[in-house]
């Protein structure tokens, strides 16, 4: 009892003097986080380093294409010389860098034990690269790039092909053509905004600029395969985040949970910024835990790989603004960091803050629309961080000081502050268990003059719902969870987030961290738990199925099954401390990766019984979203209309609908200018259109969805293309099932000589 009283007035008031035992204990030669397989920075030979660098290396490439195109697409000569002038070398000295660092933990224990820990170490790589090959396959053989302009995949596909040719933002508009602003012709379309006579894109350039590579190496096939590229490389970085976090043996699990979850296979066959923020996160997340559980005998400085990785996370912005919701957090790590090691803190918090600087660059500079429709949003996310920046940074300053370090750990020390750990854990789950009643105590509305609210309604009466406009959905943002990652890996994912947040508050409590293993957690239990939060309490979306999920992607999906998986591991660990043999620990994690895998498998592939056919018989059937392409023919339709329209030509689109998909296309890949009036425009004011057209020495196009709309100008109208095709569904409340199918019909007139009939 003396010495339980001895060592908690030691706690209590000598904070100073425990920053410095464990600044010292992370620092040590032979590194805690190395001491134990399958904690950060544990090097068992040359297969943990070729695991550890092939996990962060697409993390390593986006930052260098990244880093490097912005700057020359800002100045309008982003090109493929320059590109890869800058890039290819950057890449290289950070690969080789991150390489190299690693020597100092290269060797193993002796004899048999070494022989397993390489074995264990190879399996890891190799399992890990296989799950990520086997789904770029799959993501391949069923690809459904976008290139009509319906919805953002589009968007960034037409930008992106824009940027490929252009090397510049904003895209002339070539209103002088179409008669000038007094004949009012708009260039606005779905995704692009009219700025004067130029139209800007309505998104960011992280995810174009990557495609640009695409387009550039294969013409419209090699942008659609950037897409699954990034998913695949997006599930390699996120098996080699488990492995740091929960042991490199759970690697491939983790690979294999998140590549068979129909979110991710959605957003990874089509051009959706989510999967390549999700590389930047993971690839970040792993540095950083690189950095802490690096040994101070390494070879090259640690602050260099802590700068890398924040540099990579503050770079998530770049692909969407969105993402700086997810990186307030990382905030507060950093000041922890600061006061646990220094170094390592400080150059956390320097790359932070130059990746966010090129994502509010790109958004204020080149996609301003974009970040004036998020401005309430960026306001609060500024303010939330300003809050999270002043409270961990007085904290910090205060610990440094003898009398207050001394007083503040007195009062954590005391009742009821004890006992934070543990209201940590019980608020994880409280929090868990109120989004699960959610629903039926709350209806969520969206705000007065939604622009999606007519759309939510429409989709209401399609599906058969009651009618009930302006409803977001979102007070059943968890059941969506549920339904994508499985009710088995929400309960082990809430198990184990709550066993974390109890082990990472205790740690900042008492300031002891004996293994270093709590502070490389810190940072992705941070994230993970203010990620999920924030989007399970207010997804921000439009509510169809699949397109909501997407908005699990980036943070949500993979910190359910990350902390599922550390659950799982932790539950094989305590059969074993209770005297359970090697094969009872090892079903235990064989049936909880079960629980976690085959629930998401089920959603994606839709497998069931049916009585279908003959004789009314069970059988098996697999009818679900993952196996099907989506939307085929949308190249070969836009090749045909391009060619149907010919050199020289000005097209001026009279309905509505084709415009706000169509317009970009016409003007990016068919290469004329182009406008739209609205349905139902006089022919008064399409005939001056026509005739100005004329006098600009183009040959005017008339662009419509039926042969009336076009016809009556002294042409006869003719099919430009008749695409019949598929899309995603669309479902409120439940999870999607197999394709639409949808139709895109457009007709085409060219008037000659004079317009008839004004």
């Amino acid at each position: 009892m003396t010495s339980d009283r001895r060592a908690g007035r030691d706690a209590r008031g000598s904070l100073p003097a425990t920053v410095r035992r464990l600044a010292a204990a992370i620092s040590r030669p032979d590194g805690p986080a190395g001491r134990r397989a399958g904690e950060p920075g544990g090097g068992a030979g040359l297969a943990d380093r070729g695991f550890a660098w092939l996990t962060v290396l697409p993390a390593v490439l986006l930052i260098s294409w990244l880093v490097t195109g912005l700057p020359l697409l800002l100045a309008g000569v982003f090109d493929p010389v320059p590109v890869l002038l800058i890039a290819a070398p950057l890449a290289t000295a950070l690969a080789v860098y991150l390489l190299y660092r690693d020597r100092a933990g290269w060797q193993s224990g002796p004899g048999r034990a070494a022989r397993q820990d390489r074995w264990a170490s190879r399996a890891a790589l190799a399992g890990t690269a296989l799950v990520a090959a086997g789904y770029l396959g799959w993501e391949l053989a069923t690809n459904s790039p976008a290139v009509l302009a319906t919805r953002p995949p589009g968007v960034f596909v037409q930008a992106g092909f824009w940027i490929a040719q252009h090397g510049a933002l904003p895209i002339p508009g070539g209103s002088g053509v179409l008669g000038g602003p007094h004949l009012a012709v708009h260039l606005s379309s779905v995704g692009f905004f009219a700025r004067g006579d130029s139209v800007v894109p309505g998104v960011l350039p992280g995810l174009p600029m990557l495609l640009a590579a695409g387009f550039w190496a294969g013409g419209l096939a090699g942008g659609a395969a950037v897409s699954p590229v990034l998913a695949a490389l997006a599930v390699l970085s996120f098996g080699g985040l488990v492995g740091r976090l929960a042991g490199r043996g759970w690697a491939p699990a983790g690979a294999l949970a998140l590549a068979v979850t129909l979110p991710e296979i959605y957003t990874g066959r089509s051009a959706f910024s989510e999967t390549a923020a999700q590389i930047l996160l993971f690839g970040g997340m792993s540095l950083v835990a690189d950095a802490v559980g690096c040994p101070a005998a390494s070879r090259l400085p640690v602050p260099t790989v802590a700068v890398i990785g924040g540099l990579a996370l503050g770079l998530a912005s770049l692909l969407s603004l969105g993402s700086l919701v997810y990186l307030v957090p990382v905030l507060g790590v950093t000041v922890i960091l600061i006061a646990a090691r220094p170094p390592a803190g400080i150059a956390l918090g320097a790359g932070l803050a130059a990746g966010c600087c090129y994502g509010l660059a790109a958004g204020y500079l080149l996609a301003r629309p974009a970040a004036d429709s998020l401005a309430p949003a960026l306001t609060e996310i500024g303010l939330a961080a300003a809050g999270v920046a002043i409270v961990t940074v007085g904290l910090a300053l205060a610990l440094r000081t003898d009398r207050a370090g001394g007083a503040i750990c007195r009062v954590l020390a005391g009742r009821p502050l004890r006992w934070l750990p543990e209201a940590a854990a019980v608020l994880v789950v409280l929090a868990v268990a109120g989004l699960a009643a959610r629903p039926y105590f709350q209806t969520v509305r969206a705000a007065p003059g939604r622009p999606w609210a007519g759309y939510v309604a429409s989709l209401q009466r399609l599906t058969g719902l009651p009618a009930a406009p302006g409803r977001t959905y979102s007070e059943h943002a968890l059941y969506w969870l549920i339904w994508y990652a499985g009710i088995a890996a929400v309960l082990l994912g809430t198990f184990g987030a709550a066993l974390l947040a109890r082990r990472c508050v205790r740690a900042l409590v008492t300031w002891r961290d004996e293994t270093g293993a709590l502070l490389a957690l810190a940072l992705p239990v941070a994230v993970g738990l203010a990620g999920a939060a924030v989007v399970l309490w207010q997804p921000l979306t439009v509510p169809d199925q699949p397109w909501a999920s997407r908005r699990l992607v980036p943070v949500v999906l993979p910190a359910v099954l990350w902390m599922a998986i550390w659950a799982a591991r932790w539950l094989a660990a305590l059969a074993a401390s209770r005297g359970a043999g090697r094969a009872t620990a090892a079903a235990v994690s064989v049936l909880c990766a079960g629980a976690i895998l085959l629930p998401a498998a089920g959603t994606s592939f839709g497998v069931g019984l049916t009585h279908a056919g003959a004789g009314g018989a069970l059988r098996p059937s697999a009818g679900g979203l993952a196996q099907h392409a989506v939307g085929a023919g949308q190249e070969q339709s836009v090749r045909a209309a391009c060619a149907a329209l010919g050199p020289r030509s000005a097209v001026l689109i009279v309905d509505r609908r084709v415009a706000g998909y169509l317009t970009q296309v016409i003007r990016g890949m068919c290469g004329v200018p182009v406008g739209w009036l609205p349905t139902g425009t006089g022919r008064v004011s399409v005939a001056a259109v026509l005739a100005a057209i004329r006098r600009s020495g183009y040959r005017p196009v008339l662009v419509g969805a039926a042969p009336g709309q076009v016809a009556g100008y002294g042409s006869r109208p003719r099919l430009m293309f008749d695409l019949r095709t598929t899309q995603q569904p669309h479902w409120l409340t439940q999870p999607p099932g197999a394709p639409w199918p949808a139709r895109y019909v457009v007709w085409m007139a060219v008037p000659p000589g004079t317009a008839q009939g004004a």
